[in-house]
């Protein structure tokens, strides 16, 4: 009887080391895949700041363009209020 106890105990070690070390093994690949996984959610958060940034240059870029030509036709307009007169027959529009 002792020597079946025996068997089934050393049985039991035996299957207990083998499934902790598939399991020791799952931890460590599953460690790895969420690892990676936040790396690449990191990667896709820096991306999309990328394309924020880049259009908000493009935005600010335009919004130069708009103003020079603002000030040009501002000038031009003060100019003929000012001290500029129309030929005549300019239509009124």
């Amino acid at each position: 009887m002792i020597a079946v106890a025996a068997g089934a105990a050393a049985g039991a070690s035996a299957l207990w080391h083998y499934n902790r070390g598939n399991f020791l093994y799952d931890r460590k690949l599953r460690q790895e895949q969420e690892y990676t996984i936040f790396e690449w959610r990191k990667l896709h958060a820096e991306l999309w700041r990328e394309d924020v940034r880049d259009i908000i240059e493009l935005t600010e870029k335009k919004m130069d363009n708009y103003l020079i030509i603002s000030v040009l036709e501002l000038g031009m307009c003060s100019g003929l209020f000012a001290c500029g007169r129309l030929q005549p027959g300019t239509p009124p529009w």
